[in-house]
């Protein structure tokens, strides 16, 4: 465990979701929100307000969704010579991106925008089976093979196998066979990669095309936080406390 991870579980009021929701709102809106205990207590406007005073945008009337759908969609293009009409919002990305090579085209759409793009997932199989493996071999060797573990050793053990597989085994196989090809969570369809990738990336639009201002930077970070917390975007009313009126720790 390092210094910062025992600081952050010791901390009464920031924990852990608290800072790698700050940590995402600094990298999507490129600003330094200081020592973020001072955030704590901050509404989501007063947070808004503090931000947009930090990043400086220039002013712009330009819609950056737009922005981001023309400028995602011309990569695809490039990129994977789909026609433009082919992409349209609500088009599936798993139609342009088929899982045979999506682990090696997804990482072409990051290098490409210079922008930072969600990783693929781990397939639900490779979850299920990390999950379901340890205990299943811990049993069978007490089963089959007269292993003397107890149910505690076999509880203790399948936790410890979990681990190591998800921290050596599986990045070890994914290293050599790429088995990364889930699409990342709210980019089933292209809207949807659209707007997660404008979210992480608002500073970089927004000094490109301009921002709206306070107003503009509060709709993103509802919709950043709302990303972040896998809550709804009117889940996170301007009033509302960061942390405590999140229900996060």
């Amino acid at each position: 465990m390092t210094l910062l991870d025992a600081n952050v579980q010791q901390d009464p009021v920031l924990g852990e979701d608290t800072w790698e929701l700050f940590e995402a709102i600094e990298s999507s809106f490129a600003v330094d929100l200081g020592d973020y205990r001072e955030m704590c207590g901050k509404t989501v406007k007063e947070l808004a307000e503090l931000i947009n005073k930090k990043a400086d945008y220039p002013a712009g009337d330009k819609c950056l969704s737009s922005v981001a759908f023309y400028r995602v969609r011309r990569a695809f293009e490039t990129l994977y010579s789909i026609p433009r009409k082919a992409i349209r919002p609500a088009t599936p990305v798993s139609d342009l991106l088929p899982l045979e090579h999506r682990s090696t085209k997804w990482p072409m759409l990051e290098e490409h925008l210079g922008l930072t793009v969600p990783e693929l997932n781990y397939p639900n199989w490779i979850l299920w089976l990390s999950l379901l493996a340890p205990p299943a071999l811990l049993i069978s060797l007490r089963t089959f093979l007269k292993v003397p573990l107890n149910w505690s050793w076999i509880f203790t053990g399948s936790i410890a196998l979990y681990m190591v597989t998800f921290a050596t085994i599986i990045p070890a196989l994914n290293a050599r066979f790429p088995i990364r090809r889930s699409l990342p969570k709210n980019c089933e369809t292209f809207s949807g990669l659209v707007t997660v990738v404008l979210l992480r990336n608002y500073a970089a639009f927004a000094s490109q095309s301009g921002s709206s201002g306070e107003s503009g930077v509060l709709k993103a970070l509802q919709q950043l936080t709302a990303m972040q917390l896998g809550m709804e975007p009117e889940e996170i009313a301007p009033e509302k406390r960061i942390p405590q009126d999140l229900n996060i720790y």
